[in-house]
């Protein structure tokens, strides 16, 4: 019999504090389906899954005489995939080596760049690996009728056959076959995290998107198979699922799905949290949706109400269309008084976007009442998607940066390094701007959602007409220039780290071992951590800014010692400070877009957290990581008239 393996190498994350991966669900998909041939069965032996950053050496000496090893390609394993697939041939020259995959891109290219490379799948895998499987049993084997596939003709050139979209997914499932039962005996003490697919395929055309070059029709899985699977993931102890559906919430069986989650976990206490991509236009039945989730304590994030771009021109040439700000309003409204946790998502980078609309465009947010939470990522060339089109670059004046791709939350090193292209420039906005912009990013969040500056940034809106975006500009002026360390550090760690994005040179996330833990911190938690960790100077380093907005002394005052009482940091719980105004009362109701007059009165603001962190490198874990889209940055406090 011939052996097969499987690669789908997920980055562990967790560091020293725990160990946690992925199961291989793309691969296993495979693995599945092919074993329901009695002509696989019988030909074939398949031998395991590398489903994690494997030494490559180790994994070369583990193989027994391999005659075909499967590549699941993305942005976090393809360098990995490559170098243990160079090695492999070095060592197996006849092993077949398949690559496939979202970043695997739509025509010959890796088997032009890669001679190591033998044969690749384009789209849905499924069906062409089974059928690539069984001609290579055949003598003279014909590779032209195998669909999906790019392979090397016997004159030295390449073929690229049709790629046909599936009109069925009843396909069986890897987790409810068995084909992932080794790992989960083998990796006793590692938390294993999984995919929960329920339908596939997505109608949109997003220009950055790979699943717009689908623009397909929705199929969608036997609903027995996805409640099953739920069941199999709580019984196998799965702490955490991504949701893998583009639009989940398009369809009435996706509350039944819901509620089949909620009865799993209140029966198993599994799985423990889920992060789902919802649907756009079902705003009442999504709500309803995320309303379990959070009540149940299964949302990650909680309800994503999204924008991508709030410049009517860069949604036209990217193919979406935003909710009205008013409906943005009236569902933040509903959430909030739901108790459901809500963020906002952007994208920086996108074509005809300039710094002034993309800070206006987060500006917007906040007035809006988007105060919980608002995620920036860089727009990123994905090979299948619309955007990596040559036309489309030229039109847009696109620039781009091949980069490394950093996982934040992991070790600090890693073997194989990764890479990904970033968009650093585009006709409207030149890398400098799109620096500044990032830096504008990083600032807002960690110093607004994060909670240092926001309580300030809220009633200078308020009470001094100062728009969001000029306050946060403003404290960004401050510390560039400022000799103030304090201030200071943040800011240039992040322009040099966006600059070596620009220059592809190498770049690093931050790292502190000594005070935060073994692990990798995105960009955005510097200007954060460094800021809380040394929280006293740091308000006195940007106090005559403050000052600058000739705000009455004891009002300033008292507004810096408000925000200290609502931040969460080590060892800092049962106490009460007293405050002449009802900040409070004052802040609650802005922040929940009630805004009503300050008022002046006698209080006492007591902090008595349930569990405040031991250490910084807890509060890292908890705070920082784990918990920022769930507010955990604030602590909880009750207010009393004196």
């Amino acid at each position: 019999m011939k052996n097969i393996y499987m690669v789908q190498a997920s980055t562990t994350y967790g560091g020293n504090l725990f160990k946690a991966a992925y199961l291989p669900y793309a691969a296993g998909l495979l693995v599945a389906y092919a074993w329901t041939d009695e002509t696989v069965k019988n030909e074939y032996c398949f031998k395991r899954f590398i489903f994690t950053r494997e030494d490559i050496e180790s994994v070369v000496t583990s193989l027994e005489n391999p005659a075909i090893i499967g590549f699941s390609n993305y942005i976090w394993n393809t360098e990995y995939n490559k170098a243990l697939a160079r090695r492999i041939k070095e060592i197996y020259p006849e092993c077949v080596i398949v690559f496939g995959g979202h970043n695997v891109p739509p025509d010959d290219e890796f088997l032009r760049k890669f001679d190591y490379i033998d044969f690749l799948i384009h789209g849905e895998g499924e069906e062409a690996f089974l059928e690539l499987l069984l001609e290579l049993l055949e003598d003279e084997p014909d590779f032209g009728n195998v669909s999906n596939i790019s392979f090397r003709n016997n004159d030295g050139g390449f073929t690229t056959n049709p790629v046909k979209t599936l009109t069925k997914i009843d396909y069986p499932s890897p987790y409810l076959t068995g084909v992932f039962d080794d790992i989960i005996k083998e990796n006793p003490n590692m938390q294993l995290d999984a995919i929960l697919e329920t339908s596939r395929g997505c109608p949109r055309n997003c220009a950055y998107c790979d699943w717009g070059c689908t623009n397909s029709k929705v199929k969608l899985f036997p609903i027995e198979r996805v409640h099953a699977e739920i069941e199999w993931f709580a019984k196998n102890k799965i702490a955490f699922l991504w949701g893998a559906d583009a639009n989940f919430g398009a369809f009435d069986r996706d509350e039944e799905i819901t509620d089949h989650l909620v009865e799993v976990r209140e029966k198993y206490g599994y799985p423990e949290r889920i992060r789902i991509n919802y649907a756009k236009n079902r705003h009442d039945f999504v709500f309803r949706i995320n309303q379990k989730l959070e009540k149940f304590g299964l949302s990650k994030e909680g309800a994503t109400l999204s924008f991508q771009s709030l410049n009517p021109d860069t949604l036209a040439n990217i193919g979406r269309k935003n909710m009205s700000l008013d409906k943005f309003k009236e569902l933040m409204s509903m959430y909030r008084n739901a108790g459901v946790t809500t963020y906002s998502e952007l994208i920086l980078g996108l074509p005809c976007e300039t710094y002034e609309s993309f800070c206006r465009g987060i500006g917007m947010l906040l007035e809006a009442g988007q105060h919980r939470l608002i995620n920036v990522y860089n727009c990123e060339i994905l090979p299948n998607s619309p955007m990596a089109a040559k036309d489309y670059l030229e039109k847009h004046g696109i620039k781009t940066a091949e980069v490394v791709f950093l996982t934040s939350h992991s070790k600090a090193k890693s073997e194989v390094v990764e890479k990904t292209k970033y968009v650093v420039g585009t006709a409207s906005m030149n890398s400098e701007e799109w620096i500044a912009a990032n830096i504008f990013a990083c600032f807002e969040k960690s110093l607004h959602h994060y909670g240092i500056l926001r309580n300030l940034a809220i009633y200078f809106h308020y009470e001094k007409k100062v728009p969001y975006e000029d306050f946060y500009n403003s404290v960004i002026d401050w510390c560039r220039n400022s000799d103030n360390e304090v201030i200071n550090n943040s800011y240039n760690f992040l322009y040099n780290f966006y600059k070596t994005v620009c220059l592809e040179q190498p770049m690093k996330l931050y790292y502190n071992e000594e005070v935060y833990g073994k692990i990798t911190w995105a960009p955005e938690h510097v200007a954060h951590m460094d800021s809380i960790f040394r929280l006293e100077d740091y308000y006195e380093a940007m106090r005559p800014l403050l000052e600058s907005y000739e705000t009455d002394k004891v009002v300033l005052d008292e507004i810096i010692e408000y925000q200290k009482c609502m931040l969460k940091r080590p060892q800092h719980n049962n106490y009460s400070r007293n405050f002449t105004y009802g900040w409070h009362e004052y802040f609650t109701k802005a922040i929940a877009g009630e805004y009503a007059p300050l008022k002046k009165y006698a209080n006492r603001i007591n902090v008595n957290n349930e569990k405040t962190p031991e250490s910084w490198t807890d509060y890292a874990l908890e705070a920082a990581w784990f918990g920022k889209n769930g507010g955990t940055f604030n602590v909880g406090i009750t207010n009393d008239l004196l």
